[in-house]
């Protein structure tokens, strides 16, 4: 029987002994071998039997081995493993891909294959999830090394004297992007008097004019003052990168402030040609995606992150130009089907943040509990949470309603609602603000700042809530199911909750000048720092003394150096007296 007969009865779910295949995988040349492999990989994937994935993962895996990390067979490969639902081992296929193409000097697809590894997580399992890759961070600065720039920083700048910051922005052809809203705040708010703002982007000039956002980015840019550098319209991805970080170059900036210098290796390529004499980066979220530790500084928004990043780094609170509730049209309740007389509680987030089937078992006790409840999922569509219907009866579905992520709009969403509540097990930070402002009450639950700081699983809400009773013991659903009913119960009460969280959002984090003058003088403290100048922190200068304290020798008192040395003598004359003997 001939090899195409053989797999045909695979793909139809027929069994097939090892000794009918042992002919073809024991060929001769590694090529054919690869071949019969992926041949057979495709075969079992096919006959969509358990026993038989497993055998697709051994042949694709051998498959890949054997080719030397072809990318042809990268789709095959992450259908097989996405089955199997390893992700793991998507990923090590995409690290491996990419440092091939980094060993050839392809930028490009080096770049699309490790910025594929780093949302492998996100695109097969819906999760946060992100880790640091030394090896790929390293096989990116090997790219760089030929052609980076490393200025020397500017001689003979005094203290206080004007200085010049670069900003590399992230999003600009993405709509909604929080990070470019934030490089926004310093376009409009820095003090021109202490520092001269620059924008750049990688993306091309054409693709950002050509996208959605593109345009009305670029103009809100200019009408703060501030004009946005692309990159030329050339095709080669590694001459497009280097031309901008040439533009940084030649502008002539004191510190190159990244907005995410690992979520994109775009931004990550840009960062080790070293474009500046100091490059900071924004930490807005995971360190291993805002701060590789070629960075010389950090900034970061809030303390979990602060306290896993891999570099220096300054806490300077992030606040908004928070919006006020005369400036949004709320949903009437009519549009969304619900009750006028119904009560309504939100959970607002992208939809990776409504995973945990935890939370929907607390949301759906709270429906039953209260029949008056409904409740809405702000940034979800149902089709996004799989294992939802099996908890589901009729009529508790018949009072969810699901609203997918529309940008700003979800704002009319909030307006509509009674109550928010924080997402889990990974919190929101924009989206509670925003609830907080616009006069809805919050819950959320606290976060654990003893376990190393994970995407998946923290909450930054204590941070900015300012009301600890309306913040939950992490992952206690009993408590966060007490605290809501209170609210659901005691109107007198949700009115008050509601009223000193909105006057206590708007004192703390209405001002985003303030955030800019504070990262201003982060900036000037930076480049002391930098100079050699002594840190003026007394936790630091404590924790130095008490290094230098603790890891002194220490000096062995008499009584117990002298037998130490009488023994290392006695050992020293049975050493003689053996040669003497040998």
């Amino acid at each position: 029987m001939n090899f195409e007969a053989v797999l045909s009865r695979i793909a139809s779910g027929e069994s097939v002994p090892s000794s009918e295949l042992l002919p073809y995988l024991c060929l001769e040349k590694r090529e054919q071998r690869a071949n019969v492999n992926r041949l057979l990989a495709e075969a079992c994937l096919q006959s969509g039997r358990e026993d038989q994935l497993r055998h697709a993962r051994v042949f694709i895996h051998r498959a890949w081995l054997l080719s030397k990390f072809s990318a042809e067979l990268l789709p095959l490969y992450t259908q097989i493993y996405s089955a199997l639902d390893d992700v793991a081992g998507i990923r090590e296929a995409y690290k491996r891909a990419g440092v091939e193409m980094a060993a050839q000097g392809n930028v490009s697809e080096a770049i699309r294959y490790f910025d594929s590894w780093q949302y492998a997580d996100f695109h097969f399992k819906h999760l946060d999830r992100y880790e640091y890759d030394f090896d790929i961070m390293d096989c990116m600065d090997r790219l760089a090394q030929p052609r980076r720039l490393s200025p020397a920083p500017r001689a003979g700048r005094s203290a206080g004297e004007k200085i010049r910051v670069a900003y590399l922005v992230k999003g600009i052809t993405e709509m909604g992007s929080v990070l470019v809203k934030i490089n926004l705040l310093y376009a409009r708010y820095h003090d021109r008097a202490r520092v001269e703002p620059m924008f750049f982007v990688p993306e091309s000039e054409s693709a950002v004019l050509a996208s959605a956002s593109g345009p009305e980015f670029l103009r809100l840019f200019e009408s703060h003052g501030c004009k946005v550098v692309m990159a030329p319209n050339v095709s080669d991805a590694g001459d497009r990168l280097f031309a901008v970080a040439r533009a940084i170059y030649d502008a002539r900036p004191d510190i190159l402030v990244t907005s995410a210098a690992l979520a994109d290796f775009n931004h990550y390529f840009i960062t080790s040609l070293r474009p500046a004499p100091f490059v900071v980066g924004f930490v807005q979220g995971p360190p291993p995606q805002f701060a590789p530790p070629i960075l010389d500084w950090g900034i970061a928004w809030s303390k979990h992150p602060l306290i896993d990043c891999l570099v220096s780094c300054s806490h300077v609170e992030m606040e908004f130009d928070l919006i006020a509730r005369s400036e949004v049209t709320p949903y009437e309740r009519r549009e969304l089907d619900i009750p006028e007389d119904a009560l309504v509680a939100a959970t607002a987030g992208r939809h990776v943040k409504f995973q945990e089937p935890k939370f929907w078992k607390a949301v759906i006790d709270l429906l039953q509990e209260h029949p008056q409840l409904y409740y809405l999922a702000v940034g979800a569509e149902e089709s996004q949470v799989p294992f939802l219907p099996s908890m589901l009866s009729p009529e508790l579905r018949s009072r969810i309603r699901f609203m997918g992520w529309r940008g700003d709009e979800y704002l009319r969403g909030i307006c509509l609602v009674d109550i928010v509540i924080d997402t889990f097990p990974s919190g929101g930070g924009g989206t509670l603000c925003d609830s907080m402002a616009l006069g809805v009450p919050v819950v959320a639950f606290e976060n654990n700042y003893m376990k190393q700081y994970d995407q998946t699983d923290w909450s930054p809400a204590q941070e900015f809530i300012g009301l600890p009773e309306r913040i939950v013991p992490r992952g206690d659903f009993d408590e966060l199911k007490r605290v809501v009913s209170r609210m659901i119960d005691d109107a007198e009460y949700r009115r008050d909750v509601a009223r000193r969280g909105q006057d206590y959002i708007w004192e703390t984090r209405s001002h985003p000048e303030r955030v800019v003058r504070n990262c201003e003088e982060a900036y000037f403290r930076l480049l002391e720092n930098l100079s050699g100048n002594v840190s003026t922190n007394p936790r630091e200068a404590e924790i130095e003394e008490l290094s230098r304290r603790l890891t002194r020798p220490q000096v062995v008192p008499n009584w117990v150096a002298w037998p130490v040395r009488q023994l290392k003598r006695a050992l020293r004359f049975g050493e003689r007296v053996l040669d003497r003997v040998a």
